[in-house]
């Protein structure tokens, strides 16, 4: 399950300014590349991988936020989990989904449409959860 973590602060207030600004228009950063600290690009994909065929695929992804952060204790400020996608080249953001209530605990099933050039390719997915002080935890296949 993701959970948060306070081990390192995002790479620039410039992206945390555009995520923050794009997320109160209610427009999501998806297709951007996942910020270099975030823990998608070590832990995305180490279990969960599907095909997805061209032109394009619908994945569904089911998961449960997380109810404690990394330090045991119960959440109070879940803002958001992110879903990111890996067809290679990087985790990308596949969509990013506002928490259910601070405390996590949602059951949440997403559809994320995938587009593909190759007749058919494997891509990774994982999810992570990030406070409202935009501390992303790490991430779960």
């Amino acid at each position: 399950m993701p959970q948060r973590s306070f081990s390192q602060p995002w790479p620039s207030i410039t992206i945390i300014a555009l995520i923050s600004l794009m997320m109160s228009c209610n427009v999501s950063p998806v297709g951007m590349l996942a910020p270099k600290d975030s823990s998608a690009w070590s832990q995305c994909g180490a279990a969960t991988k599907v095909k997805v065929k061209a032109p394009q695929s619908t994945v569904t992804v089911t998961y449960t936020e997380p109810t404690t952060g990394t330090d045991g204790k119960p959440l109070t400020n879940l803002a958001r989990t992110t879903i990111y996608v890996d067809a290679g080249t990087g985790p990308m953001i596949g969509k990013v989904v506002p928490a259910t209530k601070p405390t996590g605990g949602g059951k949440l099933s997403e559809q994320i449409t995938l587009t593909v050039k190759d007749a058919e390719k494997e891509v990774a997915l994982c999810v992570t959860a990030t406070d409202t002080d935009d501390r992303e935890g790490p991430a779960s296949p």
